[in-house]
């Protein structure tokens, strides 16, 4: 019996060891990074499509320090933190008239865009889910990088 139990033994203590390597390198990255980015979108000319364009930040990134620089940028639309869970932020616009309404069709999907990618630059982040009342040019839910793409 003795010789039955060491190599079962054997086996649970090299599986056990192995379970703490096999952790996600993907979610310290984030976290490890030396340089902070923020982005700003912008529509080619030529081509009519999306742009991303990275800028290096001097702020460490946090959730609130994001959404005061977007607010900044975009004095007419407010974005209020509701909360973080899992990979998902939420956020409200209370009023959003002016996204929906007076910033054109192209307008929103360069804001919202904005607002996705430099939300999910946050460590963890992967999702951004927006809430405010729907308009002519824009839709709430929950958004993510590949929600722009081809666009």
């Amino acid at each position: 019996m003795k010789h039955f139990l060491i190599p079962v033994i054997t086996c649970f203590v090299f599986i056990a060891c192995n379970n703490s390597a096999d952790e996600p390198i993907a979610e310290y990255d984030n976290l490890n990074r030396e340089e902070s980015y923020l982005w700003q979108s912008s529509m080619n000319d030529s081509s009519g499509k999306l742009e991303m364009k990275k800028i290096p930040s001097n702020d460490s990134l946090s959730a609130q320090s994001v959404i005061n620089f977007l607010n900044t940028d975009n004095p007419n639309v407010k974005l209020e933190l509701v909360k973080t869970s899992n990979d998902t932020i939420f956020l409200k616009i209370a009023e959003s008239t002016y996204l929906t309404q007076q910033m054109g069709s192209s307008g929103p999907e360069l804001y919202l865009a904005e607002v996705v990618y430099n939300l999910t630059e946050l460590a963890g982040v992967k999702q951004v889910s927006l809430d405010f009342e729907e308009g002519d040019h824009a839709t709430p839910g929950t958004f993510n990088r590949d929600s722009f793409k081809d666009e």
